[in-house]
């Protein structure tokens, strides 16, 4: 278990190229470069928190787009810090113009585990360029400016999104802090008590039963069968980490769901753990939010009869095959970079209540 935080992760043409990091802060599937930030740090003494900054040298990012964006679920906002339960501890950060004033107490949650995180080697003026000009997308871009695809670890945001399915974002933090908070290893941070999110393993050896006392409901035995796969070596995201997206998408369905999916829920969660921890850009996650952005903005990407089904303003339910078709005509449009033109159209979505 766990080996697969050691790997390392595919290039993008532009800004992925490796880079070697000490081990203890390599992420998930680090994309390495670290361009121009300027990184600073201080501890006055072993038993107090880390503190150090990270320079953006111009580079657009928005620490409060990005952490409210639906990406991830342990983060909460006190003041103006935010609080992050990330890799079994606490990162504490709040952005000032151009700088990012960071607090942890370990030392892998350094500058080069928050650059790597939040996706600071990106070059997201090249990524809002590569975008197909419009009104929608340059409403979107100017509205949630600097919002970055964040990058955590894949088994985490695996298990939080197979937990969000037909859910909400209060609901869906609720249940992840549950689940964490029950099997989770336990730590202490500036006095209050944290959890990390458990294993695989740990939540293959719970039983059903326990699972749902977290209020899990349907989704325990979904996470209990999907932490079984993955504790087992079925499921290895170092192999996800080296195949192209296409590849990649189909082995997360197949190992992990079967045949059988989940209600439509296999290809959408297989997409959100390629894009918010692989670095997957062009991995399109579609949900009601996104459905009725596209039906909305970009009609001629939907078939008809899914048009018609999302105009009817009623529960809608994407049958695996209009989710594949739409998923292919997204990718197509919105070209190598399709996945941040998701999360703009989703911030887009939820912004103007489209949900409805």
């Amino acid at each position: 278990m766990g080996d697969y935080l050691r790997l390392r992760g595919s290039a993008s043409r532009y800004q992925f190229a490796p880079v070697p990091l000490p081990r203890a802060v390599l992420a998930p599937f680090h994309g390495g470069r670290t361009g121009q930030q300027s990184i600073t740090r201080e501890r006055p003494n072993a038993c107090s928190p880390m503190e150090f900054q990270v320079g953006l040298a111009g580079n657009p990012f928005s620490l409060e787009y990005t952490l409210s964006s639906g990406q991830v679920f342990r983060w909460t906002n006190r003041g103006e810090w935010w609080y992050g339960v990330v890799r079994g501890g606490v990162l504490k950060i709040r952005q000032e113009g151009e700088t990012l004033r960071c607090e942890s107490g370990a030392d892998h949650l350094d500058g080069a585990f928050v650059q790597n995180y939040f996706s600071l080697d990106q070059d997201l003026e090249r990524v809002y360029g590569s975008m197909p000009q419009g009104e929608t997308m340059a409403r979107a871009i100017q509205k949630f400016y600097g919002l970055r695809l964040i990058r955590q670890d894949p088994w985490e945001c695996l298990g939080s999104f197979l937990l969000a399915t037909n859910s909400n974002i209060p609901s869906i933090t609720r249940m992840v802090a549950n689940v964490s908070s029950a099997f989770g290893e336990r730590f202490e941070y500036e006095g209050i008590a944290y959890s990390a999110f458990p294993t695989a393993e740990r939540l293959a050896d719970a039983s059903v039963a326990e699972l749902e006392g977290c209020g899990l409901g349907y989704r325990a035995s979904y996470l209990k069968k999907v932490a079984e796969a993955v504790d087992s070596g079925k499921v290895d995201f170092g192999e996800v980490a080296i195949l192209d997206y296409p590849p990649s998408h189909e082995l997360l369905v197949s190992r992990l769901f079967g045949e059988k999916l989940l209600l439509g829920v296999g290809p959408k969660v297989a997409d959100c753990v390629l894009l918010f921890s692989c670095g997957k850009v062009q991995a399109f996650p579609i949900d009601v939010w996104i459905s009725r952005a596209l039906a909305r903005f970009y009609p001629e990407l939907l078939e008809e009869r899914l048009r018609r089904k999302l105009s009817a303003k009623t529960k809608v339910t994407i049958s695996r095959a209009e989710y594949d078709r739409t998923s292919a005509s997204a990718r197509g449009y919105f070209g190598e970079y399709a996945g941040y033109a998701q999360q703009y159209l989703y911030m887009l979505a939820r912004a103007e209540n489209l949900e409805s």
